[in-house]
């Protein structure tokens, strides 16, 4: 069965280069782990998993409303005849409006999701690896060797 995932991963990955994808996938270790990342992101299934909802802080600020509420600014009378208006006339036009594209904004919302799944993998694994660097300690300097020139 990992025979058979290999296969596909590698002819994935050379219609992948044919297309113009990175020249990094070259490398079918790095493009595993890509698409690792990639798979894990989009297996998050609840977006209570991912930090970066919460960083965005409240989500009316940056999540879709698609309810509509009925208001006017109008003294009662007029009020009531915009508000009659708007629910027999309008809402039937912005219904079908809204049933055509809450597919797509449902889309976009998964899109988003796996987005936000993807940042946070590599932002843990840009953490991880300031981690490890620190952990070595500071870089050695470049040594003095004469280059190729013999300067």
């Amino acid at each position: 069965m990992s025979d058979l995932r290999q296969r596909v991963r590698d002819r994935l990955r050379g219609e992948l280069l044919q297309q113009g994808a990175s020249s990094a996938f070259a490398d079918p270790q790095l493009f595993a782990e890509v698409e690792a990342l990639l798979r894990r992101a989009a297996a998050v299934g609840a977006a209570d998993a991912l930090l970066l909802p919460e960083v965005l802080g409240d989500p009316a600020t940056w999540r879709l409303q698609t309810a509509m509420r009925y208001q006017s600014h109008r003294a009662q009378g007029q009020a009531s005849l915009i508000i009659f208006f708007k629910r027999r006339i309008l809402m039937p036009v912005f219904r079908w409006l809204f049933e055509y594209s809450r597919d797509n904004f449902e889309r976009q919302r998964r899109v988003n999701q796996v987005l936000f799944a993807c940042v946070q993998e590599l932002a843990a694994e840009t953490a991880r690896l300031r981690q490890q660097l620190h952990q070595q300690g500071p870089p050695s300097p470049p040594s003095s060797a004469p280059d190729r020139f013999g300067t």
